[in-house]
């Protein structure tokens, strides 16, 4: 793990407080990680890879979290979650009545297995405002990369929580399932679609399987994507192509997959097809995110130390942490002139683009790039890029 040193930061032209995008530069969503434990052992987990000792937030270190959100008028909406299982936390359910006496927005991530009778009770009661469900195929269908054995457990779960609402007449907790796809499950989509009437779900966010073990590189559903279209205005030698609506199922299919495959920048009615260049959600939308210690990161995937494979690369990224809760407020961290620049930078993304080099030996870790950019480095970043999804 790195700590943020700005006698080494090398970030060119720092921007001013009266830059674009600084004065809407608030902190708005807190993503906070009770805990890194889990009762489960997916094939998938990010625990297969990482370098951190296993830890839970103290009772203490949560409490003076709400207090010091509190001084930050912007900030509306606290999400218990991260890579760990936030149910297993012994004080999960007198943090979650904390978050909502804070006249906070609650959201929850969790894997569904732990969804009893007396929890999802209180959730209801709360009331919780969203919770996020894994769910990466229809029953019957486990598959150990994934959520082995799960899938059957989530949907009893997920629909005794519907019936719930509706006896007592309540709207929340609005229920979002998260699908993690690759090659080997992602015919299974339509499926769990299909499954909303009956569990009581109003939303699915699709995010793409990070292999951080070698015998799932092959599993990807993004090997030959490209963001090199996004990264450059339209000009004669790659023309954005602007699409009418058309049926789903006809000889347009083929081409408009060809045009992708080539890279072209595609709308439809002028709305984004191919997902434009790289854009950082955590910067551009006021996230930061709670290690169980109360360190402070810019975003999940700088929370922990580990390890992925891109394109046949075995890839490290390095813990960054911009300051620790016990240490220093929350809303002083946000407002250091250090962290601001970074932030602006990110926005800005002022990185080489490792995301579609052919590689070299920078793109190892994300300690510096070819463009002499310092830790941390974001070129070749999942999440920046659209790959990855958080809810």
């Amino acid at each position: 793990m790195h700590d943020f040193d700005p006698q080494q930061a090398a970030w060119p032209n720092p921007p001013s407080a009266d830059q674009p995008g600084d004065d809407c530069d608030e902190l708005r969503k807190i993503y906070v990680e009770i805990t890194t434990d889990c009762n489960l052992d997916c094939g998938m987990c990010i625990r297969h890879a990482w370098e951190d000792p296993a830890g839970s937030m103290a009772v203490e270190t949560f409490e003076a979290l709400l207090a010091q959100v509190g001084e930050i008028p912007s900030a509306s909406v606290l999400q218990l979650g991260g890579f760990g299982e936030p149910t297993v936390h012994p004080h999960f359910p007198e943090f979650l009545l904390g978050v909502k006496e804070a006249g906070l927005r609650a959201e929850v991530v969790t894997n569904g297995t732990t969804l009893d009778e007396g929890l999802l009770e209180k959730l209801v009661d709360l009331p919780l405002d969203r919770l996020i469900v894994s769910l990466d195929g229809e029953p019957g269908r486990a598959d150990g990369m994934f959520h082995p054995g799960s899938n059957g457990e989530v949907r009893e779960n997920l629909r005794d929580l519907y019936r719930l609402k509706l006896l007592r007449g309540r709207a929340r907790p609005e229920v979002v399932v998260q699908f993690v796809a690759g090659r080997r499950n992602i015919d299974q989509l339509p499926a769990v679609k299909r499954l909303a009437q009956e569990l009581g779900f109003s939303g699915i966010v699709v995010t793409n399987l990070i292999p951080h073990r070698p015998e799932l590189a092959d599993q990807i559903l993004y090997a030959r994507w490209t963001t090199a279209t996004g990264n450059s205005p339209p000009s004669p030698w790659n023309p954005t192509v602007d699409l009418p609506r058309m049926d789903a199922r006809s000889e347009a299919s083929p081409v408009i997959e060809q045009l992708q495959i080539t890279g072209t920048e595609l709308r439809v009615c002028g709305n984004e097809l191919s997902g434009g260049g790289m854009h950082c959600r955590f910067a551009g939308e006021g996230c930061v995110a709670i290690a169980p210690d109360g360190g402070v990161s810019p975003c999940l995937p700088l929370l922990h130390t580990y390890h992925y494979y891109f394109r046949g690369e075995k890839r490290r990224v390095l813990a960054y942490r911009v300051g620790n809760i016990r240490q220093t407020p929350l809303g002083g961290i946000w407002t250091s002139e250090e962290y601001r620049a970074f932030r602006a930078r990110v926005r800005r993304f002022e990185f080489s683009p490792c995301i579609d080099c052919g590689g070299c030996e920078l793109r190892e870790s994300n300690e510096e790039d070819c463009f002499a950019n310092g830790f941390p480095c974001c070129g070749e970043c999942l999440w920046a890029a659209g790959l990855v999804q958080c809810p």
